[in-house]
């Protein structure tokens, strides 16, 4: 029994360690502005894939779908990556561009490259 507890508080302790070596994100560009329609719409964030991140925050009041690629990406509501309204999220995206649609109401999102958490 006391193993199984210590091997616990010491899996705990294991973790935190490891979230703590995480870095804060850090801008690695320019913050550039997404207008979110119901119509895909896409944004050169970097020139080339310098960032492995992106930081987006969702100024708008509706969700918008985004997605990372290259010059052609488009976003769909059915399979892009959902972001709420008002949030702020940092995804993986080592591309230059991110594509962003709505369900109809217009949103502004703002995207800037980087690395980190």
């Amino acid at each position: 029994m006391k193993t199984a507890i210590l091997a616990a508080i010491a899996a705990f302790f294991y973790a935190g360690a490891a979230l703590a070596q995480e870095k804060p994100f850090l801008a690695g560009g320019n913050t550039v502005t997404l207008s979110a329609t119901g119509s895909s719409t896409a944004v050169q964030i970097q020139a080339g894939s310098t960032n492995a991140n992106v930081r987006v925050y969702n100024a708008g009041t509706v969700p918008v779908f985004l997605s990372c690629g290259g010059s052609g990406i488009t976003a769909a509501v059915a399979s892009a990556m959902p972001i709420a309204p008002g949030t702020v999220e940092v995804l993986g995206c080592a591309q230059s561009y991110v594509a962003g649609i709505t369900g109809g109401t217009a949103a502004t999102v703002y995207l800037t490259p980087g690395s980190g958490l």
